[in-house]
């Protein structure tokens, strides 16, 4: 989620940023014209990541020169044609500064789009070593987009794991940071929408209301809230209410993504037009983000020397450390 809203943050959230024909914001008029207003004021972890899937779609359709989804399966790309695309893409579509701001605030879109689809891919796969290895790249993001206590607090949780902790435990964390209630293939989640959802049985529905809605009773119910749980599920079961729920299928865009495709064309967000000005200029919030945190190493580094001058100890690991970890 956290992720999601820097996406948001950095390519919606100033008004400027939406202005060029070749921005995001023109994008979410396309694939959901009614919903501009939402996606202006700060809108909900599903809708931006429907959104950065959606458009990353199109967009390396885009670079790719293809017009349709169904038009590249009807190419049948063979798996070292995919490899071939994707290091055109990583080579001429991600990093490549020219004398375009349309065409570079689109390299950067590019390029974020990609890190948060791996990263979501990683967590949904329950990939946990490519998880943490796409955290190092976001805690600078975090870090650029204001988002210092998530950049904080994954710092620390990532160098207590590789550094600190002793071999049990690291194992037992590692496996549990992310869990799969379902059992499906690509159903991973975090273990921390599970805690809660757990939070949400003990203390709102199951905690009392009004006066009874004291710390004794929640005490005194949470051991029964899974027989609870269990209770609804037979009933739901019983009076064939299972598929009564508020989760649809996902949707059809191939219709809009056409038109999409078309627009891109006809702008041409992924190709240099020299001279091309843009109202705003997106910064690169990943380099900001090291620079910073490079900033904050130095003045740790000049605190541990103070402390090793007065005997004491200073060896705090840093993400760089952790970096070094993954890779090795």
């Amino acid at each position: 989620m956290a992720a999601a809203d820097t996406i948001w943050r950095i390519f919606l959230q100033a008004s400027a940023a939406r202005l060029d024909e070749t921005s995001l914001m023109r994008d979410v008029g396309v694939l959901r014209p009614k919903e501009t207003g939402h996606y202006g004021s700060k809108p909900g972890f599903r809708c931006m990541h429907e959104l950065i899937m959606h458009d990353g779609i199109c967009r390396r359709l885009d670079c790719w020169r293809w017009t349709s989804l169904e038009e590249f399966a009807v190419s049948e790309p063979s798996w070292e044609d995919i490899e071939a695309m994707a290091r055109t893409l990583a080579h001429n579509y991600i990093a490549a500064p020219q004398c375009d701001m349309q065409y570079e605030n689109g390299l950067l879109l590019n390029k974020y789009m990609l890190v948060y689809e791996e990263l979501s891919y990683a967590m949904n796969s329950g990939d946990i070593g490519r998880v943490e290895t796409c955290l190092v790249t976001w805690i600078p993001m975090f870090k650029a987009t204001g988002k210092h206590k998530y950049a904080n607090t994954m710092t620390d949780f990532l160098c207590k794991v590789h550094f600190v902790y002793p071999a049990g435990l690291k194992r037992a964390v590692h496996y549990h940071i992310m869990i799969n209630p379902t059992g499906r293939k690509g159903k991973f989640r975090g273990v921390d929408w599970c805690v809660e959802l757990n939070n949400l049985f003990t203390k709102v529905i199951n905690g009392g209301k009004g006066s009874n809605h004291t710390v004794l009773r929640i005490i005194m119910e949470s051991p029964l809230i899974q027989i609870y749980r269990n209770l609804h599920t037979m009933f739901q079961n019983d009076f064939l209410h299972t598929q009564q729920t508020t989760r649809h299928a996902e949707a059809d865009m191939s219709k809009m993504f056409q038109v999409l495709c078309r627009q891109m064309k006809k702008h041409s967000p992924n190709e240099i037009v020299k001279g091309r000005g843009s109202y705003y200029s997106i910064p690169d919030v990943l380099a900001k983000g090291q620079e910073l945190m490079e900033k904050s190493n130095i003045d740790n580094e000049d605190r541990g020397q103070e402390a090793a001058v007065r005997g004491g100890k200073d060896e705090r690991p840093s993400v760089d450390d952790v970096a070094v970890e993954l890779v090795w």
